[in-house]
């Protein structure tokens, strides 16, 4: 590749990188972008949104990804899985990645209510005189079947071995994780942020539902279990989770 001052300018933007964060959809992706904006800058936290190549419809409602990572970028955080974002970058292999996971049948009825909450935020039914929403919105478990909904930890995560991630935090436990991630990259200060934390998600969900929700996402299941089996390691005691 020719020196030019061009290129040049693309090689220390590439290089100022310090972190890729894979967003999983409700995964407390949200706080923690408002974290790391705190402790890198509010300009030095890109946020970039890829559609999976198993979904059609792409994230509308956020911006579009920009062309070339601006200069002076620390962190590319969203919804994306790293060997896209590396694509669309041409990021170096070995750069760290830290993510977020939850229990996945926690994920999936918090993902739904809050996708409810929306639909009925657009529709505003309580201004209108017909019931439209509940001819237009799916029951849980009709939503948690739908091929689309189902092991989305693992489709974002393809390509990668947590064992290689730099850091994989549980939710549950999310101060206690993000103390951890604080020593381990040497955040001076961070002040926790909490948001779309919605009264919906405390509705009761039938222990039959939540069986069959597991079932259908074996595949983050497994990646949870494992994910719950390395911050046992990290901490050298047992603080697992043992209820999926």
């Amino acid at each position: 590749m020719p020196f030019s001052l061009r290129n040049i300018k693309r090689l220390f933007r590439r290089e100022s990188l310090e972190l890729v964060s894979i967003h999983i959809p409700k995964t407390a992706g949200t706080s923690f972008r408002n974290i790391l904006k705190k402790v890198y800058g509010e300009d030095r936290v890109i946020r970039v949104d890829i559609t999976l190549p198993s979904e059609k419809t792409p994230y509308s409602s956020c911006p579009e990804p920009p062309p070339e990572l601006p200069e002076g970028t620390k962190v590319i955080h969203g919804h994306f899985r790293f060997q896209d974002v590396a694509e669309k970058y041409k990021l170096r292999r070995d750069i760290p990645i830290i993510t977020w996971v939850r229990n996945p049948v926690e994920r999936v009825i918090s993902n739904y209510f809050y996708l409810q909450k929306i639909l009925r935020d657009i529709i505003r039914e309580e201004e209108r005189s017909v019931n439209i929403l509940s001819k237009m919105e799916r029951s849980l478990i009709e939503y948690a079947r739908a091929e689309i909904n189902r092991n989305r930890i693992s489709k974002f995560l393809e390509g990668l071995n947590l064992d290689d991630l730099l850091f994989v935090g549980i939710q549950e436990y999310f101060s206690e994780d993000l103390r951890h991630l604080a020593e381990l990259l040497g955040w001076e200060g961070y002040e926790e942020y909490f948001h779309n934390t919605s009264e919906e998600q405390k509705k009761p969900v039938p222990d039959e539902i939540r069986q069959e929700i597991e079932v259908l996402n074996a595949k983050d299941m497994e990646i949870y279990k494992r994910a719950l089996e390395l911050r046992e390691k990290r901490f050298g005691v047992d603080r697992t989770i043992h209820e999926y």
